[in-house]
């Protein structure tokens, strides 16, 4: 939280410099101060990825008006010469740059071909066993029993171009289900007898909601490589990366002169 603070702070702190004169269009202005479409671009975001364009942009505008009329008051009181707030905006230009390289150098690093994922799964099967019962489950929601209940009755039926239609306009996600890591309420759903491939439609918290059994896997089966082939792909450039960060870091050292002055 603090990193993200700094980090807005300091956004606010580089654009205002850049942003006294008088623009043709302006966003928001705070005494001699404005801000641009295209400084807004340069401000990081503030909220999940679930909020829409307009709630994201309202709020990172009235986020730089707040920002901004404090740094204008600490300006006021020459807290900007501070040398412990110099120390701290040099020490994250620092870490900003840094990033920016390491990027440059390694960004392509994150990616896995269909041979290495292969042959990862195949070497690491061990670790894809289903150690409990296990459904890989469709998740759909509703605003109204109505609409769940009419869901419910068309994914039973199974015509494809209904069931594709509901897919499109309600399916959330689709997960894995264990019986140790879920509610009474959902266990009971799922673990208890023979569940149904379709569930029943059901309320909680002010949302309606239908489940679809897509594949079950029993103890001591493993999770076919078609569902863990992203999973992989991340892990195996998660790997990839930190040995080329390793070898970087071990060539900068070699090349420059480096000690630890105790």
């Amino acid at each position: 939280m603090k990193n993200k603070l700094l980090w807005v702070l300091v956004s606010g702190l580089l654009i205002t410099s850049c942003t006294e004169k008088e623009p043709s269009h302006a966003l928001a202005r705070v005494n001699k101060s404005y801000l641009t479409e295209e400084n807004l671009n340069l401000i990081p975001t503030i909220t999940g990825p679930e909020s829409s364009l307009e709630t994201e942009r309202t709020l990172l505008i009235e986020n730089w008006v707040t920002t901004e009329l404090l740094y204008q008051e600490g300006v006021k009181r020459k807290l900007d010469k501070n040398p412990e707030v110099k120390n701290q905006l040099l020490q994250y230009q620092k870490q900003l740059v840094a990033n920016q390289y390491l990027q440059m150098e390694l960004g392509d690093q994150l990616s896995a071909d269909d041979q290495e994922i292969n042959e990862y799964y195949f070497q690491n099967r061990e670790q894809f066993r289903v150690a409990v019962l296990t459904h890989k489950v469709n998740v759909y929601t509703f605003e109204t029993p109505d609409g769940a209940r009419d869901a419910y009755l068309t994914l039973l039926r199974n015509n494809p171009d209904a069931v594709q239609e509901i897919k499109k306009n309600h399916l959330i996600n689709t997960r894995f289900v264990k019986e140790n890591t879920v509610t009474p309420k959902i266990r009971k759903i799922f673990f208890s007898g023979r569940p149904q491939k379709i569930s029943e439609p059901f309320s909680h918290e002010n949302a309606y909601f239908v489940f679809e059994i897509v594949e079950t896997f029993p103890p001591e089966s493993y999770l076919p490589i078609s569902e863990v082939r992203e999973e992989i792909r991340q892990e195996i450039g998660i790997m990839k990366y930190n040995r080329a960060y390793t070898a970087l870091i071990h060539k900068l050292r070699k090349k420059s002169h480096v000690e630890v002055l105790k």
